[in-house]
């Protein structure tokens, strides 16, 4: 097990790096629980930042969890749990720069604030756990969008669905999408001596493992109950893909054919191992025409809202139309999942 002193320097030099690449100011304490007290202390900031994460997950094998609550916000980290193998500090930064990458998001989705300085989109996920939708909060929602002869309660909760999906999906999206870029940055600019990915050579060993790789996320993220999406499998795999430098780099070369396959005839006449470079166009290196038919369009539609999001300055900060949008394509992920499941 990691002890505390090795982490709390971890944590030191985690913070100094996100600061430099994404200027968050003041960052929320990071409280790091032992074996022995990890529940009394959860249950400490729970109540200390007014969260309403209440329920401890069973079981609570969860490394690092962001606390978020109407006093404050903190960040726990079981120690236990801190990974102890080989790149244990590199991934250790990355987990980090995750947690504090979602409390940055919240606080920088848009200038509408409330009045503890939280965007208001981050209100919407709250309603759920509030009890519900007040009936003046049903009739703001539906306004315009109100046809003749349908409550307003219908609408709105239509629309409030499509935004919580959205929501959900971008909380989780954006956290990771924020420590790939400080990874990213902190590789090109900090390592920049050993850092040389236009010196890849793309052979089969090199990226093989990435396809099955963003297949497994896009797994997960249609795995769960039979009508939902499990948002955080998407997020990560929308994350993994558009916001991971390898990823991203992987892509591009799939794109311009520089990646290299086994060929089989050399192979089969003794040249053990050779390969040549594929086709371009062979290979979908999205992975998402591995998905059934009904799924796609609607993937490489949130693809391309995601791509003109990220590609923002400010790529952070969104508003409810973005949620509109991509709540909207998850609850047609849900629609479309559902008539599988009684067809």
């Amino acid at each position: 097990m990691v002890i505390q002193k090795q982490i709390r320097l971890w944590i030191t030099t985690a913070e100094e790096i996100f600061q430099k690449y994404m200027p968050a100011g003041t960052l929320p304490g990071i409280y790091i629980g032992a074996p022995r007290n990890i529940l009394k202390l959860r249950a400490e900031l729970v109540e200390k930042t007014k969260s309403r994460q209440l329920y401890t997950p069973d079981p609570y094998n969860i490394p690092m969890e962001t606390i978020h609550g109407d006093a404050g916000d903190a960040i726990l980290i079981q120690q236990k749990l801190v990974y102890n193998g080989e790149g244990a500090e590199r991934y250790f930064y990355h987990c980090l720069w995750h947690e504090i990458g979602r409390y940055f998001a919240i606080y920088n989705e848009c200038e509408d604030r409330d009045e503890y300085s939280v965007s208001v989109l981050h209100r919407y996920n709250d309603l759920e756990l509030a009890g519900g939708m007040p009936d003046q909060t049903a009739q703001g929602l539906a306004g315009s969008e109100q046809a003749k002869g349908e409550e307003p309660t219908q609408i709105a909760h239509k629309i409030l669905h499509d935004r919580q999906e959205g929501y959900w999906f971008w909380s989780e999206f954006i956290a990771e999408s924020i420590a790939n870029y400080v990874e990213e940055e902190f590789s090109r600019i900090d390592n920049a001596d050993s850092y040389h990915p236009e010196q890849i050579t793309w052979e089969p060993e090199l990226w093989s493992f990435l396809p099955d790789r963003l297949i497994s996320f896009l797994e997960m993220g249609f795995s769960y109950y039979v009508e939902s999406i499990d948002e955080a499998g998407l997020a990560m795999y929308f994350a993994t893909l558009l916001m991971s430098d390898f990823p991203k780099r992987y892509v591009q070369a799939a794109m311009d054919g520089k990646l290299k396959v086994y060929d089989n005839a050399a192979i089969a006449v003794g040249k053990f191992g050779a390969t040549k470079l594929m086709e371009p166009g062979s290979i979908d290196p999205t992975c998402i025409s591995k998905m059934p038919e009904a799924y796609q369009d609607i993937l490489r539609d949130m693809k391309s809202v995601l791509e003109i999001q990220m590609q923002k300055k400010k790529f952070w900060e969104i508003d409810e139309h973005f949620l509109d949008k991509i709540g909207g394509c998850i609850s047609s992920l849900e629609f479309e999942k559902s008539k599988r499941a009684s067809s």
